[in-house]
């Protein structure tokens, strides 16, 4: 292109780079399409254990926040997961680390949702996850499959971030970041349908008298609300 009797490189004018918000939206379409084929738990089936690890970090920072000591993390195939640890004696302390495995899993998916805006924070974001995962292996998680699972994603992302592949970064920053605020909502649907003795929601029951429907209940809509939120400070605005 010629301007002012100069020629102009055409990149200046004409970015083959996409938008922050090209690849939300992408990995939105991505997983709604995957959610409707026969193949969906499959697919998916990768995203659901990394969702698991987020929710039983949740559990195991939290129980560090408050003073006690995590033993161990386990990922189990069917996608559940457990951490064993011991918490100060106390209904806030043992209330909180609790809590911190479902809302957790919300907080992450919103501040997922919020990074893929910054297309610079892409390959810090994924190589500090990378590397938080190969450390929970290192001081938490204590069987076998888990121990797969979260090598296996650990050492992609901290691959990924390092190969600097830009739009392949933000690509499957966004798709994480979808997974992990869907299931952060969706994963809680099981309390009302299985009120299983060892449930986050049966521990609240126990800790303060109101059933555990309740809990699931208030945790299920302050997950929405956040992701609401954050959807629209992010993208609504």
């Amino acid at each position: 292109m010629i301007q002012n009797g100069r020629d102009v490189p055409s990149t200046l004018f004409f970015s083959s780079r996409r938008p922050a918000g090209y690849w939300f939206w992408a990995a939105v379409a991505v997983s709604l399409v995957v959610s409707l084929t026969p193949w969906s738990q499959f697919l998916l089936y990768p995203f659901k254990l990394f969702t698991t690890w987020v929710h039983e970090c949740g559990h195991a920072l939290m129980t560090v926040l408050v003073g006690g000591r995590v033993t161990s993390i386990t990922i189990d195939p069917d996608a559940s997961g457990l951490t064993q640890s011991l918490v100060p004696v106390g209904r806030v302390a043992r209330a909180l680390v609790a809590s911190s495995g479902y809302l957790g899993a919300a907080v992450v998916g919103c501040l997922l949702m919020a990074a893929t805006r910054v297309e610079k924070w892409a390959h810090l974001i994924l190589l500090g996850l990378g590397a938080f995962m190969l450390l929970t292996l290192v001081f938490w998680v204590r069987n076998l499959f888990g121990f797969g699972v979260v090598l296996a994603w650990g050492v992609a992302l901290v691959t990924l971030a390092r190969k600097g592949m830009a739009n392949a970064l933000r690509f499957l920053l966004s798709l994480l970041a979808i997974q992990v605020a869907l299931h952060s909502v969706y994963d809680i649907r099981v309390l009302f349908v299985i009120d299983r003795g060892h449930s986050d929601a049966a521990t609240m029951a126990r800790l303060f008298l109101l059933p555990s429907w309740v809990w699931a209940t208030a945790w299920m809509l302050v997950s929405v609300a956040m992701l609401g939120a954050t959807l629209w400070m992010t993208r609504g605005r």
